[in-house]
């Protein structure tokens, strides 16, 4: 597919495609989080195909027109953060996994249990592999600053000649709503796409106190290889000083070299009310060419009025019509 340039996003009429979600889980599965999709002429078999994680793992739904979805069953328990990498007619999951507590007690040695970023693959986006580990936190000292070790939303992109792996670090939960969010974001760089990954050293993005949108937490990212930049979607939490709460936007960000992030705009910050009212936890964007238009599906979570009741986490849309010049 034939990128495109930077002003196709930055300059693109963004909208909201409904004020209510496209889509929820089933109400046993109370959160569906951190959206990928692949759109049809991507897909090989003409539909749609949306994969997030919930309580119980990642799990793959498939639709005709992107937003009457079909469950199509669960791809890997107990794991999160989705991302969709094509080589050639073979489609690869990347994912991150950890270990879990399940008998009410915090182990005494939670700051060794390792995060992990995994990949399996599939010809048909249906029969996946068995998982192979791609990256561990083991080797991110950064990655436990502020929790316990965590990596979170990976990505892979071919930049400059190379893969480019990015993923978020470390974990903070906001002071009001409990919500976590990523600290640090970070990549590792390889000649091969799954294998012999090298750290950067250093965290390329952190939580800065001074910034206006990403004082609290970094949140998630979705990257977009432009022709003539790198584009980021990110979830950024903030405190809203007239309000005096925490609050998340999505914004676009560029880069030139991949390292350093300049904000473009805002494209919507959480609102007042209403489902996703709580925060933004996460996107992801597609390109449709036969429409010209961009895609962005998020994740985003409601206040209850009933603290005991589950936070329901489900899925929006933005829509990016492209303004071409004559």
């Amino acid at each position: 597919m034939r990128l495109q340039d930077k002003s196709s996003l930055t300059q693109a009429v963004w909208s909201s495609y409904s004020e209510e979600p496209v889509w929820q889980s089933a109400w046993w599965e109370s959160r569906l989080s951190a959206p990928c999709v692949v759109t049809p002429e991507d897909s090989g078999d003409g539909s749609w195909h949306l994969f997030c994680h919930t309580w119980l793992g990642i799990e793959h739904y498939v639709s005709a027109s992107g937003f009457d979805w079909k469950r199509a069953g669960l791809v890997v328990l107990r794991a999160h953060y989705p991302s969709i990498w094509k080589e050639k007619n073979t489609w690869y999951l990347v994912y991150e996994s950890h270990e879990h507590d399940y008998q009410g007690k915090r182990r005494l040695d939670m700051k060794k249990t390792i995060s992990r970023i995994c990949m399996i693959s599939s010809s048909d986006l249906r029969l996946w592999s068995k998982p192979q580990t791609i990256l561990s936190s083991a080797d991110i000292p950064y990655a436990s600053d502020y929790s316990v070790p965590r990596l979170a939303h990976p990505q892979l992109v071919s930049w400059q000649g190379r893969y480019r792996l990015y993923f978020t670090a470390s974990e903070v939960r906001m002071y009001d709503t409990g919500q976590k969010a990523s600290a640090y974001l970070s990549y590792a760089e390889s000649s091969f796409f799954n294998s012999g990954f090298e750290v950067h050293p250093c965290p390329v993005m952190s939580i800065d106190p001074d910034s206006r949108y990403a004082n609290l937490a970094l949140g998630a990212f979705s990257f977009v290889v432009c022709s003539d930049a790198l584009m980021a979607f990110q979830t950024a939490f903030f405190f809203d000083e007239e309000k005096h709460k925490s609050q998340s936007a999505i914004l676009l960000l560029s880069s030139d070299d991949g390292q350093h992030f300049t904000l473009e705009r805002e494209l919507m910050r959480s609102p007042e009310t209403g489902w996703a009212s709580r925060c933004f936890t996460s996107c992801s964007v597609s390109f449709r060419s036969q429409e010209d238009t961009w895609y962005c599906y998020y994740s985003a979570n409601g206040k209850s009025s009933r603290p005991f009741i589950p936070v329901r986490e489900k899925l929006g849309l933005l829509i990016g019509n492209v303004r071409r010049q004559m």
